[in-house]
């Protein structure tokens, strides 16, 4: 093989690339914070929350 099945499970170099959709609420379309945090098992999880109408969703990456 050429190396290329490994490249294919590189994970991008950073987490904050997302798409609009994980930027701006779906609901009123105002812009989401997030909030990230590490726990001990390493397990990284995002926190987005609308300010503008309170809607919140967490994703593990």
């Amino acid at each position: 093989m050429s190396g290329r099945m490994s490249d294919m499970n590189e994970k991008p170099d950073s987490n904050t690339d997302r798409t609009i959709f994980d930027q701006k609420c779906i609901t009123c379309g105002a812009w989401m914070q997030r909030t990230v945090n590490l726990s001990k098992n390493g397990i990284r999880t995002s926190t987005y929350s609308c300010p503008e109408c309170g809607l919140s969703y967490t994703v593990d990456e």
